[in-house]
């Protein structure tokens, strides 16, 4: 995965974000299609928690509507991915 200083600070924001605001996301959220077609992309989105997953998806989804490029929104969701599966 190639990294950038944005995108490593983007990354390390939506953590400090997702860390202070504890996004309270309802369990029966129906995701647009591009959200999930994003997640299929992340390889440890599989070994998440149903919570961790629903938050990984909320980020996608917000990264998704600011219009952020596909390839960035990916980079910046494994990279989320990786740091929620540590925090299990």
């Amino acid at each position: 995965m190639t990294s950038t200083p944005q995108l490593e600070y983007a990354v390390r924001r939506i953590v400090e974000l997702e860390n202070l605001l504890h996004v309270d996301v309802p369990e029966k959220t129906v995701w647009p299609q591009e959200a999930m077609m994003v997640l299929s992309e992340v390889p440890l989105s599989g070994e998440l928690s149903p919570a961790s997953k629903e938050k990984l998806l909320y980020h996608v989804n917000r990264m998704w509507l600011e219009r952020l490029p596909l390839p960035s929104i990916v980079s910046a969701a494994n990279a989320l991915a990786a740091a929620l599966s540590n925090r299990k």
